[in-house]
């Protein structure tokens, strides 16, 4: 076992696994159950969704069939609006965000409720949540693949203008749009964060210890959870979750993973692309889309290196080496 595999392997996350994390009779359960939860709440989304719709933009309660029609209307309407303005962009946020937060923090509940422990150990190995180190993992994958995104966009003679200038003419009306996007997707990046970097890694973590094993699996399952299977997409998002899962287990929880998921978003919606309903075009996996996502895995091991080894910034952010060594022994078990 290399050095970097074993640090990872050896890392505070998933050194203190308990007994019914270690059951696979309680794991099935846990994705039954989940799936089921899952369900119900994006049933609920649903609802919560249009009540937002209907006390927000204006659009008509389902009292009669007129006004069903109406609803559906608007609806198909949406879904092939292109989120450029921002009335559209605030009205899909309002059907996306809650059908996305809603079955995710469902299934971390049930996940909670069938270990018996409490909501930390999916979050951080550390004495409490770590908000310096979450605005690090913003603020380093904003400085690194800002740069280059930026780049990329400005050579692209086909990319569109970034949606944070086209929402509106006013520059209000931008900071608003910029305000919400961060209020809303903060709590879906940590909530992602926390299933598959909190969960399912500590779950696999109680079979193998492989590092290599663990990004691959996360980042094959965070990509199939979101069912776009088309090459391009299913690659990108494996990439990600295999790069978030190395931020989570070399700095012990996954306030770093969930602060430049969160950045990654925000840099899609604000400056590539505006968040929309309509169904995802491939254009398949093409060696400039290769390179880029090879570049973003290894910005992501190379901004959790930074943070994990410059002392100051270590420090600051409140992440202890000392922690790790703690667990060597198990590892070398299972090893």
């Amino acid at each position: 076992m290399s050095a970097e595999s074993a640090r990872l392997s050896s890392s505070a996350f998933i050194a203190d696994l308990g007994p019914r994390e270690k059951s696979l009779a309680r794991f099935i359960l846990t994705v039954v159950l989940g799936a089921v939860a899952f369900i119900v709440a994006a049933i609920v989304g649903v609802f919560v969704s249009f009540g937002l719709l209907i006390a927000g933009a204006g659009w008509p309660a389902p009292t009669s069939a007129d006004n069903l029609r109406e609803l559906a209307r608007r609806f198909v309407d949406l879904t092939g609006s292109d989120g450029h303005t921002l009335s559209d962009a605030f009205q899909i946020l309002a059907i996306a965000i809650p059908d996305n937060i809603l079955p995710i923090f469902a299934v971390i509940g049930v996940a909670m409720l069938l270990q018996e422990r409490g909501l930390k150990v999916l979050i951080t190995s550390a004495p409490r949540f770590r908000w310096r180190l979450l605005l690090i993992g913003v603020g380093l994958f904003a400085l690194l693949v800002g740069p280059f995104v930026g780049v990329t966009q400005w050579l692209d003679p086909h990319a569109s203008p970034p949606p944070l200038l086209t929402v509106s003419p006013d520059l209000v009306s931008r900071a608003l749009y910029a305000l919400v996007c961060i209020a809303v997707f903060f709590p879906a990046a940590l909530g992602e964060e926390m299933l598959f970097r909190g969960w399912l890694l500590r779950e696999t973590s109680a079979v193998t210890r492989n590092a290599a094993a663990l990004l691959v699996i996360n980042g094959v399952v965070f990509a199939a959870a979101h069912f776009d299977f088309s090459p391009d997409a299913f690659l990108e998002r494996a990439i990600l979750g295999a790069g978030f899962a190395y931020m989570t287990l070399r700095l012990g929880g996954v306030e770093f993973s969930a602060g430049a998921h969160l950045a990654n978003n925000l840099m899609l919606v604000l400056f590539i692309q505006p968040l929309t309903l309509k169904a995802p075009t491939s254009s398949g996996v093409t060696m400039d889309a290769l390179f880029e996502d090879v570049f973003l895995f290894f910005s992501f091991i190379l901004i959790a290196e930074i943070t994990a080894r410059w002392t100051p910034l270590r420090r600051w952010a409140g992440v202890d080496p000392a922690r790790d060594p703690a667990s060597i022994a198990a590892v070398e078990h299972f090893s």
